[in-house]
């Protein structure tokens, strides 16, 4: 079902329904009409931008919390990804937070991106848990090792676990590359 929260258009919908409501109601009975009828369906249509505006769903807070590290990746920036990286972090190659932390600082120099555009983004929210799985194509930029080295881009495809904290923040629990290029890959041939 539509969620009220992310998009505006189920309010805008419930907004032309009433809208129309009234206007047939003014019809059949005009005597009853009021000026003020009108406002109804635009109050309607002001509350639906403003709840998808204001409220932020958990899938949303999820896409925030990996665009943040898209960004921190772009500046060059460890401490966003600190903030996003759980305590209790661990994949298949990375046993805590410190070392994840130091393989993404590592990367700052190997693989500088510029850009990141995603081909597909699925999501599995279950209580306080989430999977999102994901395809993106990562733009090098041009003074990173791999981009002289003649590869300007890359297609990953890779899938990060997420968890609630108390505080309503979702933080990375795990991750694991699935894809390179369209390739089968995982962490352990990455070394």
């Amino acid at each position: 079902m539509w969620n009220v929260f992310e998009y505006p258009f189920v309010g805008i919908g419930i907004g032309l329904v009433t809208f129309i409501g009234l206007w047939i109601f003014r019809i059949v009975r005009p005597d009853k009409k009021r000026r003020w009828h009108y406002l109804v369906p635009l109050g309607i249509y002001i509350a639906a931008f403003a709840l998808a505006y204001f409220v932020q769903t958990d899938k949303e807070k999820i896409f925030a919390a990996v665009n943040k590290g898209i960004a921190a990746f772009q500046e060059k920036n460890i401490e966003p990804i600190k903030e996003i990286i759980a305590d209790d972090y661990a994949d298949s190659q990375h046993s805590s937070k410190t070392y994840i932390v130091a393989y993404c600082q590592g990367l700052f120099e190997t693989a500088a991106v510029e850009k990141v555009t995603f081909f597909s983004r699925q999501m599995e929210i279950e209580n306080a848990n989430a999977a999102f799985t994901f395809e993106a194509m990562v733009k090098f930029a041009e003074q990173s090792h791999i981009a002289q080295m003649g590869k300007a881009f890359l297609i990953v495809k890779a899938k990060l676990d997420f968890k609630k904290t108390p505080d309503k923040r979702w933080v990375i629990t795990s991750s694991e590359i699935l894809e390179l290029d369209r390739n089968p890959i995982n962490w352990n041939q990455l070394r």
